[in-house]
Parts: structure tokens; sequence; C-alpha cells
């Protein structure tokens, strides 16, 4: 009867122990993937308030809803699969630390290097695990939208710059029939103008409307399909058009410019941009059946 009370009473704290063991692990795969997505975004928060003198209102809103959406797609994927957690080897982990060193680099977007290594590698070396390879996307797109599309925006703005002033022109006169195009200028009137630059491009915010609407696939347990693509498709042209809109809402004068460039109207324009990135994939979302629930 000792003997069986002794291992009675061994079992239980060894196989409590043993539990422990399997389940922190688990745990510490899915908070140390939470930890460097929110890291990342954290720091380049923090060094746009620092660094950037004067940001602008509507550049705070665009990016703030970009990070917090992608930060809310991870951790509702990482708290959803009660039945799959990550289990990160020695080198992912190695990878997210070596990576983290890139919230050091001095500047906002240039943080996000050090994510796009992190999904770079989550993608090809993880790709069979459905949940890491969702969060390797998400940190793909979020590193386009802050970083990659910007840098070749900039490169090549200058090739679709033409192009896009004379959209912006042919639109213009539908409300402005005097308006005239002059290379990166637009003017409504003699004595103002504006020139369009690669930062007031009617397409620099399709990026963050792809981003939001793959959040919202991945929150949602939603694959991509030729509905949901439809979705980005609407969203893209209607972000579009909201950001034509603004363009020309700059023109009457320079009091219009100031508004709708870094005052009141361009966050109205960022958030109407964001609601138009949201609604068509949430309404894709809710017209469609929920995927069948994975096994235990």
């Amino acid at each position: 009867m000792a003997g069986i009370l002794t291992r009675g009473g061994m079992g239980g704290p060894i196989e409590a122990a043993r539990a422990l063991a399997t389940t922190l692990p688990v745990h510490a795969a899915s908070w140390s993937l939470l930890v460097f997505g929110c890291g990342t975004a954290l720091s380049a928060a923090l060094q746009r308030l620092l660094l950037e003198p004067d940001p602008g209102l509507q550049r705070l809103v665009e990016l703030k809803f970009g990070e917090v959406f992608a930060t809310l797609a991870t951790a509702a994927i990482l708290f959803a699969a009660r039945h799959h957690r990550p289990a990160l080897t020695r080198t992912d982990l190695a990878i997210l630390i070596a990576c983290a060193l890139s919230w050091s680099l001095p500047e906002p977007h240039a943080v996000y290097a050090g994510m796009t290594l992190a999904a770079a590698w989550l993608l090809a070396r993880r790709a069979r695990d459905r949940l890491l390879a969702d969060i390797g996307q998400i940190w793909l797109a979020l590193s386009l939208c802050e970083l990659w599309s910007k840098l070749v925006f900039k490169l090549f703005y200058h090739a679709i710059e033409p192009f896009e002033v004379a959209v912006m022109a042919w639109v213009g006169r539908v409300v402005f029939p005097g308006l005239q195009a002059s290379g990166a200028y637009l003017s409504a009137h003699p004595d103002w103008s504006i020139v369009m630059l690669e930062g007031c491009s009617a397409f620099h915010n399709l990026s963050l409307a792809a981003l939001i609407w793959l959040c919202v696939l991945k929150i949602a347990g939603r694959s991509i399909s030729g509905g949901a693509l439809g979705a980005l498709a609407v969203s893209a042209v209607l972000v579009v058009a909201i950001n034509i809109a603004r363009i020309l809402a700059m023109l009457p004068s320079a009091e219009a410019y100031r508004d709708w460039h870094d005052g009141a109207g361009s966050v109205t324009v960022a958030l109407v941009s964001v609601a138009a990135s949201l609604l068509p994939i949430v309404l894709h979302v809710e017209r469609t059946p929920c995927p069948p629930a994975r096994p235990a």
C-alpha cells in the first residue's frame, strides 16, 4: 500500500511536469511570433514619432490601420488555432532574433527589412505548416506595404507619371472644364497649380488595400478565391477613385490644397479609403459559407 501511495504521490507531479514541458514550447512559440510582429510595428511607429518632424495626419492614420490590421490578423491566427499550434525550431527562433535586429535601424520603413526576411523564411522553409505560412503571408504583405512598394514606386513612378497626369486631366475636365496639364503640373486657375509626386499618386494606397484584404481573409479563415479577388478589384477601383477625387479637390485654391493634403480632408480620405478596402471583402466573407473546422 505504501508503495502504491508513493508511486501515486510522485506520479501526479511527474505527469504535471511533463505536461508543463510539453505546453511551454507551444506557448513560447506563439508568443515569440506575436512579440516579433508587434515589436516590428511598434519600432516603426516610435521611429515615425521620433524621427519624422511632421508625418502628417493622413499618413499616421494609414500606417496605423495597416499595422493594426496585420497585428490583429497575426493574433487571431495564433489564438484561434486551438488544435494546431506553431512548433518553432531553434533555427526558426534564431532567425526571428536575427531579424529583430532591424528594429535598431534609424529609419521607420527599414525596420520591415527584418520582417521581410522572417516572412521569406517561414514561406520557404515552413510552408507545409499552414499556420506559419499564413503568418508569413501577412508579414510579407505588411513589408510590401510599408517598405518595398514605396521603393519600387519611387524608382518607377516617373514611367507612369505622364499616364496618371493625363488620366487626372481627362477626369478633372468634367469638373473643371479649363483644367490644364503641363508635365507633372495640373492647373484649374492661372494663379494656382499643383504638382503630381509619387506620394500623392492615386495608386499609392493600393498596397494598403491589399494588406487589409489579406488580413480579413486570414482572420475569417477563408482561402483566396475568384470572389475574393473580385472584392479586391472593387476595393482597388474605389481607392483609386477616392484618391483622384482628393487630388482634384486640391485644385481650386491653396486653402483647398492645405485642407485636403494635410488637414481634416486628408484624414477623411484616409478613413474612407480604409472603409473602401474593408467593406468589399467583409461582404464577400459574409456571403460565403464558413470553412469546415479542422480536425482535432
